[in-house]
């Protein structure tokens, strides 16, 4: 299996994409301010056997933090703030928009490499599997129901357990 940053890049794209799994990361970044990347890399960390304590959790936000205070949040700021001009005609916002969230996607996308590397360089070894992604939830953050959600996708997409 393939355990590299470009593997987590994809795992987390076909976990995005699983239905439902876009608006409930959005509600839990929106409403609990949860890194959408830390959910997503909880997973594979499960997945691949990696228990993230709640010191690495904050090693690895530190850690991402000049990615995401410098590129990721200011470009979904202005590609918010553009979506939501008056001054600008639609056939003009719609292609700022699209270039914005490309900008937003790839910064985000360096988020991620960030985050596998020094994951992976510092968790421990653990049974993988459904239980440690809750595991990794649990320390990451407060489980709360609208975490169960994201659960319960993630285990019925069965990324957990696929060999790719």
């Amino acid at each position: 299996m393939k355990q590299d940053a470009a593997a987590f890049l994809q795992f987390c794209v076909r976990l995005y994409s699983q239905d439902g799994m876009r608006a409930v990361c959005l509600d839990l970044q929106n409403s609990l301010g949860l890194n959408v990347n830390c959910l997503l890399l909880s997973a594979w960390a499960a997945r691949l056997g990696y228990a993230i304590s709640a010191e690495l959790w904050r090693d690895l936000q530190h850690h991402i933090a000049p990615i995401r205070e410098s590129a990721v949040l200011p470009i979904r700021a202005l590609r918010r703030q553009i979506s939501k001009e008056p001054k600008l005609r639609e056939d003009l916002r719609a292609p700022i928009k699209r270039l914005l969230l490309y900008a937003e996607l790839r910064a985000e996308q360096a988020e991620e490499h960030a985050l596998h590397n020094r994951m992976a360089g510092l968790a421990t070894r653990a049974t993988a599997g459904q239980g440690l992604l809750r595991r990794n939830l649990e320390t990451l953050t407060k489980l709360e129901p609208r975490l169960e959600e994201f659960l319960r996708i993630t285990i019925d997409s069965g990324l957990l357990d696929e060999r790719f």
